[in-house]
């Protein structure tokens, strides 16, 4: 529903304009003084399309809306005749050239994900149980399960349609009517039964594909379908929209995408398996040296989301993948392997700490933590990381490595290499090629010198602070170092609006202050991550900085939370303090306007930590990717301790 009608719902449920006493917004949530509380239907509210959450708090109804809380508020203020302004959104710069490309791909291909991996790990496992003879092929049980395995691939045009649409902003429901449309039997069967006289369309003939096995030809026809309906939608009056849009958008697009697009889409497919094919029948185990050396750079850089479509359009037309993921697999255990070799040498207990809990995660194929955090910061375990896998994916290019799903490459997705007909040799294969890249990228750190990291400064957590490497793993927030404080040498280059440290995600300390998960902390809204993944702070000094560079969207009215987005598109909300809203902008001083650009380090706002505390208000500030939906995950770098500011906060993982 739009915000008018979600306004609307809103006021009607909690207990209509004559139960509101007042009403107001902070960054995220709606807030309401009611006369009655039991007349607010708050379960009811809480399935409202546009709701995050609902709750009663300090005498106070919220409801949490999110990063679009200002918009609904303008329509319920209406509603309610009080009057005021609020302030919008500035819309976050767009991406140029290769990176526009980049941000296309990932944007479509991310929010996926978990069907893909899903479905791509209980493949794996089956192939496990058959080979055990745990499952016979033939049983109920399997074919079921081989059902769900199977289902994402096949149906792969209708997941893209979904994450297409919201990429480019168009109806997702008509965009799964496009894709349902080359899934349709009469196109389906036209190809399974070879028909020799094309089906024709204004006596132009339609190119026969099975559209289950591209992904490229619903990506194109989404993109035509988001220009069609904005020419369309201006030309039809308002009270007939619903009626004729949607029907005119889809007769002009579905015949465009059948003739032509779905074709070129088809043809740019094929081209792109007949490239991959020809890359290892002529340079063989090159092929596997050059990029699975560069795979962490490639990754770094945001250059894997290249290979996605190629990935996907493989593991559906032939059933498995020779570059992408078997790569990521040898270079994810190299790196692995010169974190657990940082591990064994080092005498820093702070770097041991983070040695370990990043090589846990690399292990499992999470490996920012160890790329950031250890390898690149010490620069030579980075380059023997890029020797190991270099001789891993010379290896396993060499033999011919198959991966038959689709999963984050780590120790877990092993049983993706197991044949579909339990066949074990490409198995040994896949655990050859994680021996050679581990044993020579350990055995290369070991070999060499590295400068070790100062850490007499205090501030710098010792490793009981930062706590164990069972409790990281357990909160899925392992730990990568933050620079050496004194040794400014170790520390990467500066972050640029084009850096690669953007293109990954850091976001960097606003405050300096003691870390507090978001679990632990008294309110709901945030401990149930209702507004976004993250970490929070309990502030030392009443200061808060950029956290990278990017542009100041929206500024509370209280002025207690402020609202950024980076150059990448990362939105992050600094909440200082809880239920700080109530003080009605007292205390706090904001020193940027909506809409200014500012640089990592600028000075937002200044509080009075003394004033606030007087006044009961818990200080404890929540640092939140609030468009956390568009990342795989959002890992804070430390858990404990104390943090200064400016330092390593939170990575966000694509």
């Amino acid at each position: 529903m739009n915000h008018q009608e979600l306004s609307k719902e809103i006021i009607r449920l909690t207990g209509g304009q004559e139960n509101i006493t007042q009403a107001w917004h902070c960054i995220t949530r709606l807030r309401f003084n009611v006369r009655e509380e039991k007349k607010v239907q708050l379960e009811q509210i809480r399935t409202l399309d546009g709701v995050l959450g609902a709750q009663f708090q300090n005498d106070q109804f919220q409801v949490v809306i999110g990063n679009k809380v200002a918009a609904v508020y303008e329509e319920l203020e209406d509603q309610l005749k009080q009057g005021g302004t609020t302030q919008t959104e500035a819309e976050p710069p767009r991406s140029r050239g290769i990176n526009a490309v980049l941000d296309t791909i990932s944007g479509i291909f991310t929010p996926i994900l978990p069907a893909i991996v899903g479905t791509g790990m209980l493949k794996g496992i089956l192939a496990l149980l058959v080979t055990l003879g745990a499952i016979q092929e033939t049983s109920g049980e399997y074919q079921i399960l081989a059902s769900i395995a199977n289902a994402a691939f096949y149906f792969l045009p209708f997941l893209l349609a979904v994450s297409s649409a919201r990429k480019f902003k168009v109806n997702e429901y008509i965009a799964l009517t496009l894709a349902g449309t080359l899934l349709y039997p009469t196109i389906l069967n036209a190809y399974l039964e070879n028909h020799l006289e094309p089906i024709r369309f204004l006596s132009l003939p339609v190119s026969i594909v099975n559209y289950t096995q591209f992904v490229i030809p619903i990506i194109l026809g989404v993109w035509l379908l988001s220009y069609v309906h904005r020419w369309v939608d201006r030309f039809i009056p308002g009270p007939v929209k619903v009626i004729f849009t949607s029907m005119i958008v889809l007769v002009i697009t579905v015949p465009i995408l059948l003739i032509a697009i779905g074709p070129l889409g088809n043809y740019i497919g094929i081209y792109l398996e007949i490239g991959t094919s020809w890359l290892f029948a002529h340079s063989g185990p090159l092929t596997g040296i050059v990029l699975g050396g560069l795979m962490p750079v490639i990754v770094m850089t945001g250059m894997h989301y290249a290979f996605f479509p190629g990935t996907l359009q493989n593991l559906s037309k032939l059933g498995y993948d020779v570059l992408l993921l078997p790569l990521n697999l040898v270079a994810n255990m190299s790196q692995a392997g010169a974190v657990m070799a940082v591990f064994l040498k080092t005498k820093n207990k702070s770097m041991k700490s983070i040695a370990l809990s990043s090589g846990i995660s690399a292990f499992l194929g999470i490996t920012e933590p160890a790329i950031y955090g250890v390898t690149l910061k010490l620069k030579k375990p980075f380059y023997a990381s890029i020797i190991g896998g270099a001789a891993g994916g010379g290896f396993i290019t060499a033999v011919g490595l198959k991966c038959f799903g689709f999963a984050v490459p780590g120790l877990l997705s092993l049983p993706l290499y197991i044949g579909p007909n339990g066949g074990m040799a490409n198995f040994w294969y896949a655990l050859i090629g994680v021996g050679i890249s581990f044993v020579v990228s350990f055995t290369v750190t070991l070999l060499l010198k590295w400068d070790e990291p100062n850490t007499q400064q205090a501030a710098v957590p010792s490793s009981s602070e930062q706590g164990s490497a069972a409790e990281l793993t357990e909160e899925k927030a392992t730990i990568a170092p933050t620079t050496d404080r004194s040794n400014r040498e170790l520390a990467p280059p500066p972050v640029s609006v084009h850096s690669i440290e953007e293109k990954k995600g850091e976001i960097f300390s606003p405050l300096t202050g003691e870390l507090v998960l978001l679990k632990e902390l008294p309110d709901p809204t945030f401990a149930e991550e209702m507004t976004g993944k993250g970490i929070a702070i309990y502030p030392k000094e009443g200061r808060v900085t950029a956290p990278f560079e990017g542009t100041v969207t929206m500024i509370a009215k209280s002025k207690h939370a402020i609202m950024l987005t980076s150059s990448s598109g990362i939105d992050i909300l600094i909440h200082v303090g809880l239920n700080s809203v109530s003080l009605k902008g007292q205390f706090f001083d904001a020193k940027v306007v909506t809409g200014q650009r500012v640089n990592k380090g600028d000075l937002l706002l200044e509080f009075d930590i003394e004033s606030i505390q007087a006044a009961g208000i818990d200080l404890i500030t929540p640092v939140i990717v609030a468009n956390t939906p568009d990342y795989l995950d959002v890992v804070p770098v430390q858990v404990k301790g104390v943090i200064p500011m400016n330092e390593l906060l939170l990575l966000t993982v694509r």
